[in-house]
This record gives structure tokens, C-alpha cells and sequence, in this order.
């Protein structure tokens, strides 16, 4: 694993001068956190900018109640891509160099917000009105404009500057609140304050909203930029609205976490509604509507002509942008993602390897562990597997002080048995001894061979006089059928055993202390003659004798 990274690190090194460095590029929104440049998040981070080869930096705006003119902040050189209204063409054709590339909204979200109790119902009732809005008026011509189509001149209107706060609204201070449908009323609705919208498109005016733009300087110099800019922009748009739970969760945790998450799925469902990315193109810009919008916005006194919109509204067939840095950064990609490939098949089939050799080895550990466990004859627990599962019974003892009690059984006269039919006879009535006293415990008792002749049983959960009833059954089953010798069928061979019992006590200090007094009870069982069971009595060091 560690020559992987060594040969990843040593690619990376080697091909970074040939690569290309991310070109860092400020976007400047119009307004603070939210889902209302949802798009421009999902890009940066899902990744769109940075495959395009770009670093971008997201400036929010209208923090502290200051505003920055998105505008200015882009013609200034202050950010190379700026997020505005459709009073741009209005900048445009008074001389500021602007090119918009894309319509995000296909209708403004900006409307006026009044109360419901208050008596404004429409524009003429807002004349001698308080409005507040946002200056330059640039920004807020599309609120402007019906008082125009309506005849009422907007110097005759009492604009105050807003400052980004619906409480004056709320207390009275103010008449009508210039907002984004996609947010105050949210605002209002969580405080059950009932509103009214005077909505431009009531009056006609339609305009577009949220419309990305650049300058044309930044168009001339870097037409790739801004190609690519524009398609990973566009892409992040219809990631955000195809996934807007992802980015809910991405905007609350890292861009605006003051935001809840009922008022960014407000956002996102009223921008759906304006967007319409169901049935139009994210970002889709129709010249004939711009030029419907420039006469609106010029009061129809400027002669406004598609030819003279052509260096404002973007068109990529109008630009050839420099290819040669896509070839090689295409050409870059490829050699990477074909080394990535044959490094990720060398790790994958390393780690396969070395995953099976794992696997081998922890096979023969378990393999042996099992065979330094088992008595090779008959097949039970041997000696050290018993005290390694007395240990653990005694602990749980300890811990839970749940009851065990401990078996000790040794087969009659076995050494007469040897001697007179041999060691093969006498390792097939070990081996069918073992086999009658495994089919007759219980699953959760444990058995084993402690050597020779002799064997025991862990019982958990067990008190000495249930032990005594169980062992009782064992010794019966034992006498009950007599043993069929090998290679000797017609002479079967009645064989018995000794049993003595005991269980753990409070005053154990060591696992063995159970064990110790179960051997004392089966030497009483021999020494008593043989073929009986005995329980080790605690309490006046007494055994109880059971014929």
C-alpha cells in the first residue's frame, strides 16, 4: 500500500507544471445567502468550476444593511461576473460596458409588498405613498415601470432608500416594502401577518430576473473563461433544482445556516414557479424580449434596435474561444485518468491479494487454534480449551454473579478395559463414551476431555441440585446400553462411571476453585466404589452420595 501512494505522489508531482492552475474569479450576488443562488453553490461544490478549471469565489451581498451594486462592483474590474435585474440593458445602453449571459429567472421575483389591512390595492393608490426600494434605481426599474405604463411619472413617487428590514413595513413606518417574492412573504406568513402583492406583471411588465452577466472586457480577453463559467453556472442551476433537498442541507451547513429549512424550501418552490426549468431552458434568454424590455425601460424615447443589443445580449457562435488549452487539458485528463486507471487496478488487485493472503492466514490461525482446542480421539474441547471457557464462566460469574456449576466424570476400572481387550478397544469405548455424553447435554453446556479416562462438563446457569438431576440422567444413560467392543460383536461390555459435582461459590477466588472441589467429589465417588454421583457440600464440607 505504501509503493500506491508513493507512485500516486510521484504522478502528481511530475505532471503539475503541465497541468493548468484554477484562474481565480469573483462573482458578485445581489443579495445575502440563500436559495436564490442555489445554482452558484451546487457549482462550486459539485465541482462544475473546478473541472472547468476555474476557483471561484462567491460574494453574497446587502450584509449590515450596506448594498453593493453589482454593476459597478463588475465594470470596476472589483468581480469579473455579477449577478443583476433586467434594468441591465437600462446600464447597458447608457454606456456601461455589460454583456448578460444568462436569464435565471424567467420572471422578476420583485414586487411590491404591502400590508392587507392597509388601503393600497394598487399602483395609483401607492402615489403619495412611503415605498422603500433600493437605489441606484437601476436596480428596482422593474417596480418602476408601472407607475410609467400607468402614466404617473416615478419623481412624483416618495422612494426611500431601503434598508433591507421588513419591520418598518410591520410597524407602520413604511407603505409599501420593494421584495422578492421568493422571501418576505415568507417572513410575513411565519408572523401571521396577512399581505398583498402589486405585482409588475399585473401591468404588463414582465421582465427577466437574476440574470448573470459579465463585462465586455472580460468577454474579449477570456471568451473560454467565460464560456466555461457560463456552462458550469448553468449546469450547477440544474443540478440545485433537480436535487434541492442536497443543497437545502449545503446551504443551511455551510453558506446560510440562520436560514430554516421551511424558508429555503419556500425559496426553492417559488423559484421553480418563476424558473419554469420543466419546460424552458435554464438560462434561456429570447433577444426579442430583451428588446421589448429596453423600449419599456426607455420610455419608448431611444430608438432601440436589435442591432444595437447585439454586443449586450452573449452568443457564443459571436466568440471562438482559444481550444488549445481544452485539448490540453483534455489531453492532460486523459493521460491522468488512464494512469489513475492502471494505479487503481494495481492497488485493487494488490489489496485482492494480500485480502487473501489475510484470509488464508487468519483460516490456518483459526485451523490451529481449533486443533490446540480438540482432543484428537474423540474429538470433544480438550483440557485448555475447558479452562479457557471455565475463565470466561467465572468472569461473567464475577460480573453478574450468574451461577455455574462443574461435572467431573471418570469411566470405572478403564485401565482393566485396556489390558485385557487392548489400547483400540479401549480408545472406541472412549470415543462412544464421549459421543453418549455429547448427545445428551444441552446446547448450552460445555463438554470436554480432560485427559485419559476423564472428562467434564461446564454447566451455566446452573444451581448443584438441577446439576445433580442432570448428571443423574448421564449415569443412567451410561449404564442403560452396554458398549459394543470393536471387532468383537458378540461380546458387549456394561461399562460405568464416577461423577462428582460442585458449583462456583461467592468466596471463589479462581476459576479452578469449582473444578478443585468437583475432582474431591469424584475421588469420594471412586473411593465410595465407583459408579455413582457426588455433590461437594459447601457447607459442612459433607458429599452427598447418589447410588
Amino acid at each position: 500500500m505504501a509503493g500506491s501512494r508513493w507512485i500516486a505522489f510521484f504522478f502528481v508531482f511530475c505532471f503539475s507544471p503541465l497541468s493548468f492552475a484554477a484562474e481565480h474569479i469573483v462573482v458578485q450576488l445581489k443579495w445575502v445567502n440563500q436559495f436564490q443562488f442555489a445554482g452558484y453553490y451546487a457549482a462550486v461544490e459539485k465541482g462544475f468550476y473546478k473541472a472547468a478549471g476555474l476557483d471561484v469565489e462567491l460574494r453574497p451581498n446587502g450584509y449590515n444593511g450596506s448594498f453593493v451594486s453589482p454593476v459597478d462592483a463588475v465594470v470596476k474590474g472589483d468581480a469579473q461576473y455579477g449577478i443583476s435585474n433586467s434594468g441591465l440593458v437600462l446600464d447597458y445602453l447608457n454606456g456601461k460596458p455589460v454583456v448578460v449571459l444568462a436569464a435565471t429567472l424567467q420572471h422578476s421575483a420583485v414586487s411590491w409588498i404591502v400590508l392587507e389591512k392597509s388601503d393600497i390595492k394598487n399602483i395609483h393608490d401607492m402615489m403619495k405613498k412611503r415605498l422603500m426600494t433600493v437605489f441606484p434605481l437601476s436596480e428596482s426599474l422593474e417596480l418602476l415601470e408601472p407607475f410609467r405604463a400607468e402614466g404617473i411619472p416615478p419623481e412624483k413617487l416618495n422612494l426611500i432608500q431601503t434598508g433591507f428590514d421588513l419591520q418598518p413595513l410591520i410597524d407602520g413606518k413604511i407603505d409599501a416594502y420593494d421584495g422578492y417574492v421568493t422571501n418576505e412573504p415568507y417572513l410575513l406568513e411565519q408572523k401571521g401577518i396577512p399581505y398583498r402583492l402589486i405585482d409588475p406583471r399585473t401591468y404588463g411588465i414582465d421582465f427577466y430576473g437574476d440574470v448573470l452577466f459579465t463585462s465586455q472586457s472580460e468577454l474579449k480577453d477570456h471568451p473560454e473563461r467565460v464560456a466555461a463559467f457560463r456552462k458550469a453556472s448553468m449546469d450547477g442551476w440544474r443540478y440545485a433544482m433537480a436535487n434541492p433537498e442536497e443543497i437545502i442541507d449545503l446551504i443551511m451547513q455551510k453558506y446560510a445556516p440562520q436560514k430554516t429549512r421551511g424558508h429555503l424550501r419556500f425559496e426553492a418552490k417559488a423559484m421553480w414557479n418563476l424558473m419554469q426549468p420543466d419546460i424552458i431552458e435554464i438560462g434561456h434568454m429570447n433577444p426579442g424580449r430583451w428588446l421589448r424590455i429596453a423600449e419599456v425601460m426607455t420610455e419608448h424615447q431611444r430608438i432601440v434596435d436589435e442591432h444595437m443589443l447585439s454586443r449586450f445580449i452573449y452568443n457564443s457562435d459571436n466568440y471562438q474561444p482559444n481550444m488549445s488549452r481544452y485539448l490540453r487539458i483534455a489531453t492532460i485528463s486523459s493521460l491522468l485518468a488512464l494512469l489513475l486507471a492502471g494505479i487503481s487496478t494495481w492497488i485493487y488487485r494488490t489489496n485482492r491479494r494480500l485480502q487473501r493472503e489475510v484470509t488464508a492466514r487468519q483460516q490456518a490461525e483459526q485451523q490451529l487454534r481449533h486443533l490446540s482446542e480438540t482432543d484428537a480421539l474423540t474429538g470433544l474441547a480438550n483440557r485448555r480449551a475447558f479452562d479457557l471457557r471455565m475463565t470466561q464462566e467465572f468472569q461473567r460469574f464475577l460480573r453478574y454473579r450468574h451461577p455455574f456449576s462443574v461435572v467431573m466424570i471418570d469411566i470405572d476400572w478403564f485401565k482393566r478395559i485396556n489390558d485385557t481387550f487392548g489400547h483400540a478397544t479401549g480408545d472406541h469405548v472412549l470415543t462412544e463414551f464421549a459421543w453418549r455424553l455429547r448427545d445428551h447435554i444441552r446446547k448450552t453446556d460445555f463438554l470436554a476431555r480432560i485427559g485419559g479416562e476423564e472428562f467434564a462438563i461446564l454447566m451455566p446457569e446452573t444451581y448443584p441440585l438441577d446439576a445433580r438431576k442432570r448428571t443423574e440422567l448421564l449415569q443412567q444413560i451410561i449404564n442403560g446400553t452396554p458398549f459394543q467392543l470393536a471387532g468383537a460383536s458378540d461380546m458387549p461390555l456394561m461399562i460405568t462411571a464416577s461423577f462428582g459435582i460442585s458449583c462456583v461459590a461467592d468466596n471463589d477466588l479462581v476459576a479452578e476453585a469449582a473444578l478443585i472441589r468437583a475432582d474431591t467429589a469424584l475421588y469420594k465417588a471412586k473411593n465410595n466404589g465407583r459408579n455413582q454421583v457426588v455433590l461437594f457440600n459447601e457447607e459442612n464440607k459433607l458429599t452427598l452420595v447418589v447410588d
